[in-house]
């Protein structure tokens, strides 16, 4: 029997998920990874995705830009897209919300270079095709837990949004509704077709 055929090495940078191990915080927030992927990290272990798809991307700009310029006009906070936030430092857990909000309130002091230490008010999961529905309810859990205060998960193929105020306070908007800001963002009222790129 022929023994396997194997490239020889190319002298690129062994993609992190080849390597099974944990990480601490701090060498998470150092990790160099290649530009086609992104990750999380959970519990010390590296989550990969891969990279945005078109529709994806749209509507996190879409969504984005529209937060951005109300929380602007308000003075309220900053808006920002896919930042490290840290939700559990002892089984070292963090997250990349698609977009987040933070409040002055929250954050308290300048912008830090790494990764935030503290919830953000919203974090908004746009659903990809590679999610499943138990990863994107773990991840509204544990923003939910670490304290942010409502969390969107917006789906561009369902055309849907569901707002998570607490595990028990939960609203489906159809594509003809608004995302309404509540007590977070008061004032907002965002239609949701805004947002969903066709």
């Amino acid at each position: 029997m022929a023994a396997p055929h194997r490239r020889p090495y190319d002298g690129r940078i062994i993609p992190v998920h080849a390597i099974e191990r944990t990480y601490t915080l701090e060498e998470y927030e150092r990790l160099h990874e290649p530009d086609e992927y992104r990750s999380e990290m959970v519990h010390g272990m590296l989550v990969r995705e891969p990279p945005l798809g078109m529709r994806h991307g749209r509507t996190q700009t879409l969504l984005a830009r529209h937060l951005d310029r109300f929380v602007e006009e308000h003075g309220l906070g900053i808006v920002a897209t896919e930042v490290g936030v840290v939700i559990d430092e002892r089984g070292p857990t963090v997250r990349g919300p698609d977009v987040l909000f933070i409040s002055h309130e929250r954050l308290a002091g300048p912008l830090p270079d790494g990764f935030l230490r503290v919830a953000p008010d919203l974090a908004v999961e746009i659903v990809s095709p590679s999610n499943t529905a138990s990863e994107i309810q773990q991840k509204v859990l544990e923003y939910l837990a670490a304290g942010s205060r409502m969390v969107w998960v917006v789906d561009p193929r369902s055309r849907t949004a569901t707002v998570f105020r607490s595990r028990h306070d939960v609203e489906i908007v159809e594509e003809g509704e608004v995302l309404d800001g509540g007590d977070v963002l008061p004032g907002l009222r965002l239609p949701l077709a805004s947002v969903l790129p066709t």
